[in-house]
């Protein structure tokens, strides 16, 4: 941490970073994978079945967590209406954002580690 904040990057340790990258998995895999299926982000983002899917991973990725979800602000995810998630979803999707991440990369590599992913988190879904 120091060495970062030596060079100016303001950077915090994070306590919990098992269950950050396992929230950061539930919630992007289903995104990625959306996005990858439709050759990028703005596709799914039309198709308001896609987004519904889309929401309903994201919780049961969510729901299969041994811990809570880190931030705690991904836990709107879980417990808000899904149509109140809808808008917010699918203007993210057509964001900047969203078009310049690695959810529109449709190269090979992309599909095999969301295909990866998809089986670490159900294999550790299982081992509870």
């Amino acid at each position: 941490m120091r060495t970062f904040r030596t060079t100016g990057i303001n950077a915090e340790a994070e306590p919990r970073m098992d269950a950050r990258l396992r929230t950061h998995a539930a919630v992007s895999v289903p995104l990625g994978q959306a996005a990858y299926a439709a050759g990028g982000p703005v596709a799914p983002a039309g198709d308001p079945a896609a987004v519904h899917g889309m929401i309903r991973l994201v919780r049961q990725n969510l729901a299969a967590m041994p811990t809570p979800p880190v931030p705690r602000g991904f836990a709107a995810l879980w417990t808000l209406p899904e149509g109140l998630l809808m808008t917010p979803l699918r203007r993210f999707l057509r964001s900047p954002t969203a078009v310049h991440s690695g959810l529109n990369d449709t190269s090979p590599a992309t599909a095999a580690e969301l295909e990866r992913l998809t089986e670490q988190m159900g294999a550790d879904a299982k081992s509870r």
